[in-house]
């Protein structure tokens, strides 16, 4: 198993869009994808401007064939539009 870490930064004045996106459709796209047992959002407490995306995989097989669905892309319009710079993205492996 290993752990996805994504920290997002999400323009001024549309955290609580961002939020509301992954709390309809975003989180649901992302658990529905074969070999991801687990989707976390959290806000930022210091910075209410960051967020930060944890998912857990099955192996880095199942992430990668994400990417390249449907689904995937839906995802990414459905977010995109927030972001106020590039995610910040690690991949975990979990021991």
């Amino acid at each position: 198993m290993f752990i996805e870490r994504a920290e997002i930064p999400v323009k001024e004045g549309m955290e609580a869009d961002f939020a509301a996106a992954m709390a309809t459709r975003g989180t649901a796209i992302l658990e529905s994808a074969p070999g991801c047992s687990k989707v976390t959002v959290g806000r930022g407490v210091e910075n209410p401007g960051k967020f930060i995306l944890l998912l857990e995989w099955d192996s880095v097989e199942s992430h990668t064939a994400l990417t390249k669905t449907d689904e995937f892309k839906e995802f990414g319009a459905l977010v995109g539009p927030f972001f106020g710079g590039s995610p910040n993205m690690e991949h975990f492996e979990v021991i």
